[in-house]
């Protein structure tokens, strides 16, 4: 199989936490939070779209991304057009009649409801199933207990350390015995 038709997509594209800058791609209202490139080829099998996991890629713009997010996912638009996700046209192009205009100010992205251009539809349609993966869902709440766990810990360390330092006579006005810097006076 040859992947030179297929197009790529990065978590970052639909993380709603990223900036456009960082490589958003769709709008942050129907963005989700820290996607995976499981829950894209999740998303992708759901909807019947014949891609290819890259686990080991990294996005160029997001050099945070690269280590905490790694992976990317070669998907085949030309099937995903077949199945009605994203348009396509008569002459094999994709439909890009219903992409707004730049310098219309009145017409917004996101008003098309699920018409656009092929690549930015398809990217919406996974978006909207993302979050009602069930392994997505188990991964928050397993990242959740360990949030409050980790927060816990912390709240433990510093009551030890409090009492700690309440034992042995610290914060007392007189001399506890240390020796005082600066210069020596003569």
């Amino acid at each position: 199989m040859k992947y030179d038709n297929f197009s790529v997509i990065y978590p970052n594209y639909l993380d709603s936490n990223k900036t456009v800058k960082l490589g958003r791609r769709i709008a942050g209202k129907d963005a989700v939070p820290e996607p995976t490139v499981q829950d894209l080829h999740e998303a992708l099998a759901s909807l019947n779209v014949r891609h290819v996991i890259q686990p080991y890629k990294g996005y160029s713009r997001d050099a945070i991304s690269r280590w905490d997010n790694p992976g990317r996912v070669l998907v085949d638009l030309e099937g995903a057009a077949e199945n009605g996700i994203a348009g396509m046209g008569s002459d094999g192009a994709f439909d890009l009649d219903d992409i707004p205009d730049i310098n219309d100010h009145n017409n917004k992205e996101n008003e098309n409801e699920g018409k656009g251009a092929g690549k930015k539809q398809l990217l919406r349609e996974v978006a909207k199933i993302i979050p009602t993966l069930p392994n997505r869902q188990k991964r928050i709440d397993e990242k959740a207990k360990a949030a409050e766990l980790e927060a816990e810990k912390q709240k433990k360390l510093t009551i030890q350390a409090e009492k700690s330092n309440a034992s042995k006579g610290g914060g007392g006005s007189g001399s506890s015995g240390k020796k005082k810097k600066g210069k020596k006076k003569k």
